[in-house]
């Protein structure tokens, strides 16, 4: 029994020995890019790596199971036939069969192997990414996303940055200095010199400022230029909070959170109309109810980034909400996904 096992290595290695440096490479390219499409399968689904990662799984222990098996029958019944001392054709074909089923489902084995470190690595890398607490809140003019954002960043302790204000200040900055919202030279120019500072503007909460604002969202070039300090300003310490209508779409797709928020015309003009009359305003519900379905409209139907909720965002109808009960709900929302 103990000249079995070196005859056994001895096959192993006059069959490693008789491979060429191109024979050599191959599994060793072939097992680099398993780990990287386990990597990809992973960054792309975790039900897809795990489903793939089983399945390959089974294929290899169905070939190295009855290979290894018929190994040991043969070193325990037949070692005359592993040394070569005495055997028949059939013998000598059933023992080529079990090395070939065992070196396969070894191969194979190696293979899985290398798809789930590659998986393993990704899943590292992005909960590492992912430790921030992120959170995108998104939805239509006035459908209180940002009281919520605002107080929910005030929870956590995390900074809050109310994207709308950007496109605002943007066109605001093109008015200014006397140029008009339709020149799209101006509107880049304006959207790669923001001064976050100036956010603070009242005058950027007014109803001209959004009606403008919706306009400048609609280039492709002012949207570019924002989107760096927007994913800039996510990254910051533990994380953020972010409203806007493309957050959990474009500029924070891998969120830890998100949530869409919406409410009817009716209601949401009906608050804005509230806000806007107790800053003195003079302006008719009937006019910001139209404003507001122009600019759903106008959101939702642009080319790049329209108004849409995510795949993954829980959707937050806040019509029959006030301000306390939609944060309520958004927390429970949050608490189900990242804990209390």
């Amino acid at each position: 029994m103990t000249s079995v096992a070196p005859a056994v290595g001895d096959v192993a290695a006059l069959g490693y020995l008789s491979m060429t440096a191109l024979e050599v490479a191959a599994p060793v390219v072939l097992v680099a890019v398993l780990a990287v499409v386990g990597a990809w399968s992973a960054s792309r689904g975790r039900d897809l790596y795990v489903r793939l990662l089983r399945h390959g799984l089974i294929a290899a222990l169905v070939l190295l199971v009855p290979g290894a098996f018929l190994i040991g029958w043969f070193i325990a019944f037949d070692p005359e036939t592993i040394s070569g001392i005495t055997t028949t054709p059939a013998q000598q074909t059933s023992w080529i069969l079990s090395m070939s089923l065992f070196g396969a489902g070894l191969s194979m084995l190696v293979g899985v192997a290398a798809y789930g470190l590659g998986g393993w690595v990704s899943g590292a890398l992005s909960n590492k990414r992912r430790y921030k607490l992120i959170i995108a809140i998104d939805g239509p003019a006035a459908s209180g996303k940002g009281t919520l954002a605002k107080r929910i960043a005030a929870h956590y302790g995390l900074g809050w940055l109310d994207t709308g204000l950007l496109y605002r200040a943007v066109a605001r900055d093109v008015v200014v200095k006397g140029g008009r919202l339709e020149d799209l030279g101006a509107a880049i120019a304006a959207a790669r010199a923001i001064d976050a500072t100036t956010l603070c503007d009242p005058h950027l909460r007014g109803p001209r400022a959004g009606d403008d604002a919706s306009m400048i969202a609609k280039i492709p070039e002012v949207r570019a230029a924002l989107l760096d300090y927007q994913r800039t300003f996510a990254q910051q310490g533990k994380g953020a909070v972010l409203d806007g209508r493309d957050i959990g779409t474009v500029v924070c797709p891998d969120a830890r959170v998100k949530i869409f928020v919406t409410a009817s015309d009716e209601a949401r003009a009906r608050r804005r109309f509230l806000e806007h009359h107790g800053r003195g305003d003079t302006i008719t519900y009937e006019e910001l109810l139209a404003d507001i379905r122009r600019r759903d409209a106008r959101d939702s139907n642009r080319s790049v980034a329209p108004l849409a909720a995510a795949p993954d965002a829980i959707l937050l109808d806040t019509t029959d909400l006030d301000a306390d009960q939609a944060f309520v709900a958004a927390m429970k929302i949050i608490e189900k996904k990242v804990g209390k």
